[in-house]
């Protein structure tokens, strides 16, 4: 591996995790600077799998990256709420 590598794993995985871990109360409260981090991360994180020509871990998490995006843009809604609050 080399050094841009271990920098793109090595920032993405602590970074995509740690909002992972809490991703259902991301979503909720709507904490777009934690989105931001995770999308970072999980960008490095396809970035270095790419950079090492593996196409299909470079996949699955570029699939997540655009699935976590999809579930904070459709979620954090409240069943009921008032149209207007």
């Amino acid at each position: 591996m080399d050094t841009a590598e271990v920098a793109l794993f090595g920032f993405g995985y602590p970074a995509a995790v740690s909002v992972i871990v809490r991703f259902a109360r991301v979503v909720r409260e709507r904490r777009w600077r934690l989105l931001l981090l995770h999308h970072l991360g999980m960008a490095a994180i396809v970035g270095a799998f790419a950079s090492k020509r593996i196409g299909g871990a470079a996949a699955v998490n570029g699939a997540w990256l655009v699935a976590s995006t999809v579930w904070y843009v459709l979620g954090g809604r409240r069943r009921g709420a008032p149209a207007g609050g």
